[in-house]
């Protein structure tokens, strides 16, 4: 005779049996929870408000190619001792015409950068979010594009990713052994 499903309180219960059915299933989420963690602890900029503003002298920039074809941008500026230098993917989009055509050495430049950050630790560089000259109003690299640029990296692909296969994954176990069972009571 065939045994009767167990009945529950409105709310399904999902046993996790030892022989391992929904083991890769956790396995996902855990690793896609422990990636959303890791990311909302780790540091970095999120927003505007995380940035530093200052203002200094342009001394130099420089924007060359290193020998084996990426792109190196910087610029220095008299009152800090380290280079401000953008990302790879900012130094693709980035107008280095417009900025020589307007920008001489002696100007006054506005750069927004992590100020949590020290320079000692990334050899003498700080990562450059924002970049504008003030008297003449003008904006070459706007902090709120850059943010969101680096803040979608590969890891919060992978996190999603691995969330959603996890969670997939779990409604197809449970759903095979509801078929399971149906066709054992049948």
């Amino acid at each position: 005779m065939a045994q009767r499903p167990r009945r529950t309180l409105g709310t399904p219960t999902f046993p996790m049996p030892i022989s391992g059915k929904f083991l890769p299933a956790t396995l996902l989420l855990v690793a896609g929870l422990a990636l959303m963690i890791y990311q909302s602890i780790g540091g970095g900029v999120r927003t505007v408000t995380d940035l530093t503003v200052k203002e200094g002298t342009l001394i130099n920039y420089s924007f060359r190619k290193t020998p084996e074809g990426e792109r190196d941008y910087g610029v220095w500026l008299k009152e800090f001792s380290e280079r401000f230098a953008l990302t790879k993917r900012d130094a693709a989009a980035f107008d280095t015409a417009a900025f020589k055509a307007q920008v001489k050495p002696g100007d006054r430049v506005r750069v927004e950068y992590d100020g949590s950050i020290n320079p000692l630790d990334t050899d003498g560089e700080r990562k450059l979010f924002g970049l504008a000259v003030p008297s003449k109003n003008q904006s070459f690299l706007l902090p709120e594009e850059t943010i969101k640029k680096n803040r979608y990296n590969w890891l919060t692909y992978l996190m999603y990713g691995l969330l959603a296969a996890g969670i997939l994954l779990y409604i197809y176990k449970i759903m095979q052994m509801q078929r399971t069972r149906e066709e054992v009571l049948d």
